[in-house]
């Protein structure tokens, strides 16, 4: 082909792209914190990965994976990349929020090579909320179940039958879930019951007597008075 150009040549190998790039990087207005450099050597950039994913996600309102790597790709393409470069390439992908997008993620990278671990302070402080969060949440759950267990076994105790304590009106109602015969009266009921029927039996007893000792009677008046 012409101009010693072949396919597959990226924007480093065309002298043409890279005129361009520097003409936008010239005429495009950048973010104060792109003055500061950052070293991708102190930044653990697994840490900052779904900090870009959830950033891509929110400002396209979807998920584009090309794009991620993308931006990935050309953070690790250098220890010391340069923020320009990366906010004009990304700009055909987000347009005007390229600007808003580097200036968070600078400011992210700044922050990281500056903490232990290459992990910004922010994203352990946020973490450790989240968990406190979490925790009070489940707490607040384990409450909420414990006092509902509470209230359904005091439900439960008032609503259970006290023994010892049938009336002698439900002594015959009464069926035994078991077996569906009658249950047996209390043992007052029982006893008054029994009391009665010897109070009955008694009375009938004496007026038995009675009647003996008056047909006994009946049956000697005549020979006493042939006597007489």
């Amino acid at each position: 082909m012409a101009g010693g150009f072949f396919r597959g040549t990226n924007v480093e190998q065309d002298p043409r792209f890279g005129d361009v790039s520097e003409k936008m990087i010239g005429q495009a207005k950048f973010s104060s914190v792109f003055k500061k450099p950052v070293n991708m050597s102190k930044v653990n950039l697994e840490a900052i990965k779904p900090w870009i994913a959830d950033k891509i996600n929110t400002l396209l309102g979807i998920e584009d994976d090309v794009l991620f790597d993308f931006v990935v790709n050309m953070l690790e393409e250098s220890n010391t990349p340069d923020a320009r470069t990366i906010q004009v390439n990304l700009a055909g992908f987000l347009e005007d929020k390229a600007p808003e997008f580097m200036q968070n993620l600078w400011s992210v990278l700044l922050e990281a090579q500056q903490s232990e671990g290459g992990i910004p302070e922010s994203f352990i402080r946020n973490k450790m909320k989240e968990l406190r969060l979490k925790r009070e949440e489940e707490e607040r759950a384990a409450a909420l179940i414990r006092a509902s267990n509470t209230r359904l076994r005091e439900q439960s105790q008032q609503q259970r039958p006290r023994s010892g304590r049938h009336s002698r009106w439900d002594a015959d109602n009464v069926e035994s879930p078991s077996r569906g015969k009658p249950e047996r009266a209390s043992s007052s009921y029982s006893r008054s019951y029994r009391n009665s029927r010897d109070h009955d039996s008694r009375r009938d007893y004496r007026r038995r007597s009675r009647t003996r000792s008056c047909s006994k009677s009946r049956s000697k008046s005549p020979s006493k008075r042939r006597l007489s």
